[in-house]
Parts: structure tokens; sequence; C-alpha cells
């Protein structure tokens, strides 16, 4: 499958030019003033890891998730978490040579946006001020690029009067890609009307319940899903079966309240559509888009994520071993979209998820669900591995809260001191992502680095063996 069709280049140009015609400001919302420019410039960096701006997920501040953006920084930068963990701290200076960082803390108690935070944090904004001007510049790379971390950056480059670059897209063409209605109908729009299940967008609690039932008549399962969320948070799987025969006004009711549970605040459009029955795999393309002056878009890896449950909760990944043509394809399809975002303005690393199933139309076996505009749980550990190691050796990724087991960063270290990645010493072995405590268990987010696949996957079962231990 090498000579697969691609798009047209006036036909791309059309879907372009319709876009841009119909949201100007996807290329217009950089404007944050002459200290502020997309890109990466000169100086050290700024991480933010902070994910609990994505619909949702305000709850990811119980979790210390937002390290793992530290695993990507270089001596002199800094790092702005929720709450410190010196464990943490010394673990990435001891085993990864990650030394000369400076860590900033947020305020534990405030589950608010951390870039906001260090807005109104005189010692933040002192340090990132004093960084900036010492070195001419400063970028900040945030796991995902809301109003806020520009507004942060438009801060720093004012009274450090200096360029701050920022790393990513701009917040308008941020939440576009992270839209999950926005991104099928992109996708359809390039790719071809099958290249997504039926998805429909619901203006109202009566038109959702009537595509649920409508969906209901012809496919064995139907999801509602709030469609800027992430992780399959505010994804609501139903058996057709059920649902034909329940009066309306008792799914109305349903949906809400199961939409109200996740913290959905009676925002609209929300998605209706088909979940593909007979899905054989959940396959995610990374990959890097760079200015359009820099060149073409570039597929990083093919991955295969690990989900559970009935909705498709995430909880891990591995490159993928689905047959070259799909992975060919996959690429081929990821790229023809990532083109036209780099033409609407799109900068920074993206991720697209798909489905592939036997029970889609003939010919037709990828079916596209997402794309995630930013950082995530499977870009972050691949491009760690591949600095830790500078190639693209065999790992497996593991993110997962076990409600059964409590560890803190120390006792994890201890429990898997002899099967620690170190550099300089051991260039395989485990990588402790982020700090494992939890308010309900442990928050197990792991790399296993390995020559061979088998045996990365079965350091993450050694590592799950040892903290399930009694």
């Amino acid at each position: 499958m090498t000579n697969l069709p691609s798009v047209s280049q006036p036909y791309e140009n059309d879907i372009v030019h319709q876009l841009l015609a119909d949201e100007p400001a996807l290329l217009s919302s950089l404007d944050f003033g002459p200290c502020v420019q997309q890109g990466k410039g000169a100086g050290a960096s700024l991480l933010i890891g902070d994910q609990s701006e994505i619909s949702l997920l305000g709850n990811a501040a119980q979790l210390q998730l937002d390290f793992r953006m530290a695993l990507l920084a270089q001596p002199g930068d800094l790092m702005l978490v929720r709450r410190p963990d010196k464990a943490f701290e010394d673990y990435l200076a001891d085993y990864l040579g990650l030394t000369g960082m400076v860590f900033l803390g947020g305020d534990a108690k405030d589950i608010g946006p951390l870039a906001n935070q260090a807005r109104r944090s005189d010692t933040a904004v002192a340090a990132c001020v004093s960084a900036a001007a010492k070195a001419g510049g400063l970028t900040i790379q945030s796991y995902l690029t809301t109003g806020h971390v520009w507004r942060l950056a438009r801060m720093i480059g004012q009274r450090a009067q200096c360029l701050v670059h920022v790393s990513g897209p701009s917040p308008r063409i941020m939440r576009r890609t992270n839209d999950k209605l926005w991104f099928a109908q992109l996708a359809r729009q390039i790719i071809g009307r099958d290249a997504t299940p039926p998805t429909m967008a619901a203006y109202g609690p009566a038109a959702a319940t009537g595509l649920v039932k409508r969906l209901s008549r012809t496919s064995a399962y139907v999801v509602v899903k709030v469609p800027d969320s992430a992780g399959s948070v505010g994804n609501i799987r139903l058996q057709s079966a059920a649902i034909r025969t329940t009066p309306s006004a008792v799914l109305h009711q349903f949906l809400r309240q199961r939409l109200h549970a996740v913290g959905w605040r009676d925002t609209y459009p929300i998605l209706v559509g088909v979940w593909d029955a007979q899905v054989t795999c959940s396959p995610s393309v990374q990959l890097w888009i760079p200015l359009a002056a820099e060149g073409p878009p570039v597929v990083d890896g093919v991955f295969e994520q690990h989900v559970r449950g009935t909705i498709g909760s995430f909880v891990g990944g591995a490159p993928s071993r689905l047959p070259q043509g799909i992975q060919t394809q996959l690429g081929h399809e990821a790229m023809q979209i990532a083109r036209v975002l780099q033409k609407v303005g799109y900068y920074g690393r993206c991720s697209m998820d798909a489905v592939i199933c036997q029970n889609a139309q003939p010919g037709r076996a990828i079916h596209w669900i997402e794309c995630n505009g930013r950082w995530g749980g499977v870009s972050i550990p691949m491009t760690v591995a591949q600095r830790l190691t500078g190639g693209h050796p065999a790992l497996s990724i593991m993110q997962d809260v076990l409600p059964e087991v409590h560890l803190d960063t120390r006792r994890l270290i201890n429990c898997t001191q002899d099967l620690l990645l170190q550099v300089g010493h051991r260039r395989s072995g485990l990588v402790i992502l982020s700090p494992p405590d939890a308010p309900r268990g442990a928050s197990l987010n792991l790399l296993a680095i390995a020559q061979q696949q088998d045996d990365a996957d079965r350091l993450i079962e050694e590592v799950l063996a040892r903290v399930r231990a009694p």
C-alpha cells in the first residue's frame, strides 16, 4: 500500500480556503503583542504539564501527571508543577541525569489553571523574567497551549523586554483540533464520508435524545460524547437494543444525569454517533507539525493504545504491530489531515486516534475518532525514550490508577530499584514518568524501554506484580 491516493493540491487548498473563510481567527488569534512569538527561541524553557483545562478533567489536579513534562527538560529549564515532590526531583537527577532544573510550585489547593496561578505569583514571574532576561529569551513548552499560557508569555516578555516563544498552537486552533465534532467533519472532508463512524451534533436535549433513538435503529451501540473532553471522560456508550424500547423522556433524563455525573455543564453541541463494534485495535498516529516555513508535518510513529472498559479508557500503549499496509495507510491519512491543519495555523505536537474495525464499510477498516492538539500520554514517553536512547527503542507505556495500591515516590523507587533505567549505566529499563501518589490508590505512569517489545511488556508486568504484592 505504498501508492495511496492523495487529496489533490487544489482540493486541499479549497478546504483550507473554506476553513479560513468560515473562521478567519484561526490565523489571526496569535496577536499577543510584540514580545510573544510562536515557535522555539533562544534561552531556557518553561515547561508546564497542566492538563486541568481539558473539559471535564478538573480532577487531573489531584494527580501529579503534570510532572511528565519535566522529562523533556534541559539543564537550566524551569518546571511549573502544582505541588512539588522532592523525591521525584531527586529521581530525575540521580537516574536520568536531569539536573539544573528549577521547580516552581503552584497552589495544591487551587484547581485552577497553573499558568494563571503563575501569573499571580511574584516568585514564579520573577524566576521566569530573570531566566528570560539572562538568556535574551524564553520558550514556553506547555502540555496544552491555552489563552492562559499565551498571556503568561506576554507578561514575561513585557517584563523581561525580550522575545518569549510559545511552542504550540494558538488557543483558537487548539480548541478546534481538540473538538471531536470539528475533527470528524474535517476528516470526512479530506478523506471521504466514511473516514469516521456516523457522527452528528446535537444542539439541545431533545435533539440529542432523538439522534440517539435514530441511530439505535441501525447500529448495535450508540455513543454520546462531550466533544472537547479527552481520555474517554464524557463518553456514554449505550446498547441500542435497550434504547429502542426506552421512552424518550426517560432516555433524556438518563443522558443528562450521566453527563452531569462527570461534570458536564449543559454545554452544546454534544456528539452523538455510532460506537463501532468488532474493534480489533485502537491506533494512534504521533505527529510533529512544524511552522509552514520549516517543512511538512512529520509522522513520528504509529502506536497501539491500550484501552479498558466499555468507554475505552486509555491505560497505556506501545509501538504498533499492525500489518505494515495498515500502518502506511494510517500515516498517509494522518499526514493529509496534518497538512491542512498546518495551513490553517497549527504548530506543535499532535496525535490522531483511530479504530480498526471489522464491521466497517467494504474496503474501509480505519475510522478516525479524534485529534489531540497537545502533548499526550503517548507522545511524552515516546519523546523521552528517543532522547534517552538516541533512537527508536521498543517501549511500553502504562498510565493507570490502581485503587488497591498505595505508593509514594520513594516506595516506588525502592520497589523497582534494580529495574530502573539509569543514564550512563543502563540504556534499558524502567522510567517513572510522574509521582505515583494519588487520593485514591496509586497513579502509575511508567515507561519501559528494552531491545525487544516482549521484554518491554514483561517489564511492566514485573512492576505490577511487585507493587501488588502483599
